[in-house]
């Protein structure tokens, strides 16, 4: 596919090449058409290429190809949405990503930092709770109603989310207070009719992804955090916290939401050695699972 932006042929060659290893990636995950590649597809392919030791600059590079591809193809009606949109990518001047996730200590640091003065702040503190706490990625949290958040029950509905599928997650404790906090002066923020949208912007409509991701830039330099934070940063980082816990992977493979445990399992290369070799040890069916032609020496 070209791109129609008067690209150098090598450019485009090196998109060509780039999509043609992630097609074949995708295949491999049984993924045979374009409509069906899901936001966990396409955050495998990067996980994958982590774990084999590819630059950041290549993985983060695929990531800005994927975004734009799947922007055209959205606008062309040959996707219904986006999975890309929630990829990680730099800014253009910016260091490149680090792989590591954020450790406990700095996630609670960024919300200690968030102001309580007014709605949008509350807004904000809830946001950061959701994208962390449920493991939301970024356009799922974005899609929230307010039925969709049970404190009765205390668990949210994640609607369409992997595989378009619904799933509920638990709602903590952190998570639900912040919540609450959040909803008591949401009617701040309405104009008008009330179409029941969980994160409103100041204008009552609909929250945009502009708003958090310029959030934890602010957050990071308040924090003296060096390195560029985003949405799905979040979310990766409690998966490791999860495991690094001790929580069972099949577990964290519900809560995030993924069809495959394989996908799951990339993060235990992000736990330490011992804590790896024990998941092998009393579960070998799921590094069997990863690659069976392996004598799991990695």
């Amino acid at each position: 596919m070209s791109l129609p932006y008067g690209l150098s042929p090598l450019t485009i060659d090196k998109y060509r090449m780039a999509l043609d290893a992630t097609a074949t990636f995708l295949k491999k995950r049984g993924v045979r058409q374009v409509a069906d590649v899901t936001a966990d597809d396409l955050d495998a392919r990067l996980l994958e290429m982590a774990a084999s030791g590819l630059k950041r600059s290549t993985r983060f590079g695929l990531a800005s190809i994927l975004r734009e591809c799947f922007r055209v193809l959205q606008e062309r009606g040959l996707v219904l949405r986006n999975p890309a949109l929630d990829l990680p990518v730099p800014d253009d001047d910016s260091d490149e990503l680090p792989t590591a996730p954020l450790d406990e200590a700095e996630v609670a640091q960024l919300f200690a930092a968030v102001p309580r003065r007014c709605a949008m702040d509350l807004r904000n503190l809830a946001h950061l709770h959701l994208l962390y706490g449920c493991a939301l990625r970024l356009g799922e949290s974005l899609a929230l109603t307010v039925d969709d958040i049970d404190f009765g029950q205390r668990c949210v509905l994640v609607r369409a989310g992997k595989g378009d599928k619904d799933r509920q997650v638990p709602l903590m404790k952190g998570t639900a207070g912040a919540v609450k906090d959040y909803l008591a002066v949401r009617r701040d923020l309405l104009h008008g009719p009330d179409h029941g949208r969980l994160l409103l912007s100041n204008r009552g409509q609909p929250l945009g992804e502009f708003m958090i991701r310029h959030l934890l830039d602010e957050l990071a330099v308040r924090c003296g955090i060096a390195r560029k934070l985003y949405p799905h940063l979040l979310r990766h980082s409690i998966a490791v916290h999860l495991l690094r816990g001790g929580a069972d992977i099949r577990e964290v493979q519900a809560f995030l939401g993924h069809a495959l445990l394989e996908t799951t399992k990339v993060y235990l290369r992000m736990v330490p050695g011992h804590l790896r070799e024990e998941y092998d040890r009393a579960m070998p069916e799921i590094a069997m699972q990863v690659n069976p032609n392996t004598n799991h020496e990695a």
